[in-house]
Formats: C-alpha cells, structure tokens, sequence
C-alpha cells in the first residue's frame, strides 16, 4: 500500500533470508485485508535478500541497516518508520495464511491491545515437525481464544499506544520478545491469543543447527531473565537444581503433550518425541550453565547487603 497513511504497518527482519523472503511476501499480497504497509529491515552483509525484495517487491519499504542487527534491534528500527496505528510483527521465514491479518485484526477488535497469533509448521519431514513441536507448541493452531503469558514476535499485533506504554523489544538479546511479554503483562496488558490467525513456520535448521540454537537461547535466555527479574542467589540455585534434575524437562514435556493434544497433534509428537526432548533438554542445559555462572560470580554489593538471599 502506497500513497496514503495506512492504518498497519508489518515490520519483518531479515538477515541472509534469500531462501524465503519471497515466499514470505508473496503470501503478504495474497491477504485477504489489504491495507497494510510492509517494512523490511535488513542487516545481511551482502545483497542477496535486497535482490529478491526490490526486483520483485516493489510495495515493500526496504530499509538496509548499516550493520548486523539482532531482530528484535531490527524490529525496534522498522517501528520507528513505520506509519500505522496498528504494529503487526512477523518474520522473514514464516509463511501467512491469506485470512492471517484479517483474522488477527478481528481478534484486535474484540480481545483489546495486543494479540498473539497462531503458528504452524511448514513441512511434514520428521525433523520440521520435532523442531516446531519444541519451539512452537504453546502457540499451535487450535483451541479456543485463551491468553497465553509470552507474546512471540513471528506472529504479534500491537497497537502503538500499549507499545508506547511497554517500550521498545530489548534489542541485545535473541529472547527479547519474552522480556517484551513480562513487561506487557507487569504493566497491566493481557496477552490472548487467537488460534486462528495463522502463520506459518519454515524451518532451515540442521538438526545440529537446532540444538545449537537451543543451547544457546537456554544461555541468552537465562542471563536475560536473571537481569531483567533481579534474581538472587538461592533463585539462581533453585533455577540451576530444577534444571539439572528432571523436573523443568518433565514440565516441558508435560506442557508439550497438552498442547499437541489440543491441536490434534499427538501423533506427530509422538513421533517426533527424541527430538523435542534433546531440544528441550539443550535450552536447559544453556540455563544451568548461565546460573551456574552467575552463582560462581562475587556477589554484589545488594547480595551482600542480604546476605547473598
């Protein structure tokens, strides 16, 4: 949409997302609401994806950052040129279905502020169905409207004045969104969710890929979550043992069949089950060895002061 102030803008980071870009925005023209704007903020360090995007895309606002940016960064600069009253997110790999925005602004209409949409899996290899079933199944297509306590970016409505009010995505971190959702909800927002409104999920990865990446957002996310919730030292020892032990596996275990359960999805869980549970198992592994750490650091001066409680 060109010409005139749209009431949506849909901002999309990308970085070496030339394999899926174009499917990406071809799904885009194919909604059935059309008035939206698209801002595409790339930091890839070559031109690959900016070929795809302003040979084929010319509706798309292209915004070449100066440097490698983290997406949530990318984010954060897509908001500030964007024009809409209503702020849509969602990623360079993921796929809309063609009522996605419709859907997702009914929802808007009824639920409030800020909505969660949907996200499915692109695929039905065993290993695009594992890795979407352990990172996604909180957020399958099914079920009724409920609210959910962590709003991912692949798939979020916000309108501008409630993301005035929470601020900017924490642009350092690759879990910044589930810091953006404690603040949403710290600061009085609900977060529903609205089954139907559906994306989806592409998913590139290895399978060492994965587990990798699982390894490292149980670190990140640790470290996040200790600073952006103050832990102190007996809730990282807490956090460490829970994580150590079979405890927060079994949890996640146990959320996982609940939610494939309600998206008739057992059977794929089932057969996907090594995989979920090495996935889960390596984003755990990360968290305890980001307690571990912050255990073994001098306590600070606060720590002191409470005798390291």
């Amino acid at each position: 949409m060109t010409g005139t102030r749209p009431p949506v803008s849909l901002v999309i980071p990308a970085y070496r997302s030339q394999e899926t870009i174009a499917g990406c925005l071809e799904a885009l023209r194919g909604q059935s609401f059309r008035s939206f704007e698209t801002l595409l903020v790339d930091s890839s360090p070559d031109d690959a994806t900016e070929r795809v995007v302003t040979t084929r895309f010319a509706e798309v606002r292209y915004d070449r950052a100066p440097g490698r940016l983290l997406p949530h960064a990318a984010r954060n600069r897509g908001v500030a040129a964007a024009r809409g009253d209503i702020l849509v997110f969602t990623d360079p790999d993921v796929y809309a279905r063609p009522d996605w925005l419709e859907r997702l602004l009914d929802a808007h209409h009824r639920s409030g502020p800020i909505v969660v949409g949907a996200v499915a899996c692109h695929g039905r290899r065993w290993r695009d169905v594992g890795i979407h079933l352990c990172k996604f199944a909180a957020w399958l297509p099914g079920g009724p409207p409920r609210e959910v306590d962590n709003a991912p970016t692949v798939n979020l409505l916000c309108a501008r004045p409630a993301f005035a009010a929470v601020g900017p995505f924490p642009g350092d971190v690759m879990a910044g969104d589930a810091a953006w959702s404690w603040r949403a909800r710290a600061r009085g927002f609900a977060l529903p969710f609205a089954p139907d409104a559906v994306v989806e999920h592409h998913h590139l990865e290895t399978l060492g890929g994965f587990l990798a990446e699982r390894h490292r957002r149980g670190l990140s996310f640790a470290a996040m979550r200790g600073a952006e919730r103050r832990l102190r030292r007996r809730d990282d020892l807490a956090l460490l043992v829970a994580s150590v032990l079979p405890l927060r596996l079994a949890r996640a275990l146990v959320l996982t069949v609940r939610h494939a359960a309600r998206s008739g999805l057992l059977s794929d869980l089932a057969r996907t089950l090594p995989l979920v549970l090495a996935g889960h198992a390596a984003s755990l592994f990360g968290e305890a060895t980001t307690h571990a750490r912050r255990l073994a650091e001098p306590r600070s001066r606060a720590d002191a002061a409470t005798g390291g409680t």
